[in-house]
């Protein structure tokens, strides 16, 4: 992951602040309760006294005479399902036996309408008749065997009316027991039950009447205490919700704290997370910049710098006409888009182009030390020249020996040069390595409250 120098993120958008939500106030809820307090303290007594009425007039209810009155109407009402239960019985035999009748009165008479006599005294006193007919001798032949037929019909008659008389023995020995059983169901203990009965009702319609008034009295007390009750109930239902109110609000305010206390945290954390990015981004920039300014450019012009200086004491025409033509060609050549690195730290102003003569210069000698008349000086003898302790020092930070003689003097120029044409064959490819390098550190740049500066570079 790479980081641009582009904008700064935006900030998160700030969520609408709520309307501003006020603190109940307790004072307030307190009197309300008071208030209602008071109401049902009213309400109380009076719910008391009308249940202590009730329960006089339900203990005056249970006092009931009708309750052994009832209790007789009970036993009375056993008996008389009793002697229905008996008497059901009979009836049921009589039910039967008139049914019974009825079949056997329709029976005889079917049977006595296909019969021309209807006893057997008159059966036998035709086929008497008609068997004297015969005798007398006095019929034709056609008519004695129509006579002959006739008391041949007659005497299977006489079987059919013997069988008629059975029937209506029957019929009269049903209708006998009918008129028994009638006699057995109109009993008088019956009607003695029943009087009994309807007496004792008559006392208890009596006493239900006046009780009927201690009930309406009851029924009126049960309504006041109802509408007592629901008037101390309404007072609880509005007492609750005073409380309900209260604390809802009291959870609303207290809410309206708990978001108001995390938006400021989220908008505090966003303003830090947006100075911490444009941190790293600043850092990123700079980096880059950084990893932009070729390699070597204080090393290459540090050793052309040192090799100008040093070559104004060869005697090597051959090396001087060189770098002579150097540096035309520089002069000529147009400038590098490169940043300009400030090298004086490094070498002191005028080295090249001031005169030895010009200043006074603090120097080491590199030899053996002399004493000499005059001030004091930090010398090193090398031969006819003298190097300034900057020169020295960058020809140590160069790693390059130190001229210590004339001899010396063209060893030390040709290291130079070495090192100078090394910076310079390497600038491009450790320019592109130190580039590379930056972007890997911008991508594991993370910027925290707690990074100091020193941690960044590191």
């Amino acid at each position: 992951m790479s980081v641009t120098a582009s904008s700064p993120a935006p900030v998160a958008a700030q969520k609408a602040t709520p309307s501003y939500v006020q603190k109940p106030n307790q004072d307030d809820k307190t009197k309300t309760l008071e208030e209602i307090e008071a109401k049902m303290e009213k309400i109380r007594p009076r719910l008391n006294a009308v249940r202590e009425a009730i329960a006089s007039v339900t203990q005056k209810a249970e006092a009931d005479p009708r309750t052994a009155l009832r209790k007789r109407l009970g036993e009375l009402r056993e008996k008389q399902a009793e002697n229905k239960r008996g008497k059901q019985v009979k009836i049921d035999q009589l039910t039967a036996l008139n049914n019974s009748l009825k079949k056997k009165i329709a029976d005889l008479k079917s049977t006595q309408d296909k019969l021309p006599f209807k006893t057997i005294d008159a059966v036998e006193a035709q086929i008497v008749k008609l068997e004297r007919q015969l005798e007398s001798g006095s019929i034709k032949l056609v008519e004695e065997k129509r006579i002959l037929q006739e008391i041949s019909v007659l005497k299977k008659a006489k079987k059919t009316v013997e069988a008629s008389q059975a029937q209506q023995i029957a019929i009269d020995a049903d209708k006998a027991a009918i008129a028994a059983l009638k006699e057995t169901i109109d009993d008088q203990a019956a009607k003695a039950l029943s009087a009994e009965y309807n007496t004792i009702q008559a006392q208890v319609d009596e006493i239900s009447k006046a009780k009927d008034e201690v009930w309406k009295k009851r029924n009126d007390l049960f309504d006041e205490r109802t509408r007592l009750q629901k008037e101390l109930d309404e007072l609880y239902q509005r007492k609750k919700a005073v409380n309900d109110e209260y604390f809802a609000a009291l959870r609303d305010y207290n809410k309206f704290q708990q978001d108001l206390q995390v938006r400021k945290r989220e908008e505090y954390n966003a303003k830090k997370q947006q100075e911490l990015e444009e941190k790293r981004l600043a850092i990123a920039k700079e980096e880059r910049e950084l990893a932009e300014i070729p390699a070597y450019s204080n090393e290459i012009v540090t050793c052309e710098s040192v090799y100008k200086y040093l070559l104004s004491f060869s005697t090597d025409e051959k090396r001087i006409a060189e770098a002579a033509a150097i540096g035309a060609t520089a002069v000529e050549a147009p400038k590098a888009n490169v940043r300009q690195v400030d090298t004086t730290a490094n070498v002191p102003t005028g080295v090249m182009l001031a005169k030895k003569a010009d200043k006074v210069e603090e120097v080491f000698f590199a030899g053996k030390s002399k004493k000499n008349k005059g001030p004091k000086e930090k010398k090193v003898e090398v031969n006819s020249f003298k190097l300034p302790l900057a020169v020295l020092e960058q020809l140590v930070d160069l790693k390059v020996v130190v001229p210590t003689s004339t001899a010396d003097l063209e060893k030390t120029l040709d290291a130079l040069a070495e090192k100078r044409d090394y910076f310079k064959a390497n600038q491009e490819k450790v320019t592109a390595e130190n580039k590379r390098k930056a972007e890997e550190r911008i991508a594991k740049l993370t910027i925290s409250e707690e990074t100091t500066e020193e941690e960044i570079k590191a």
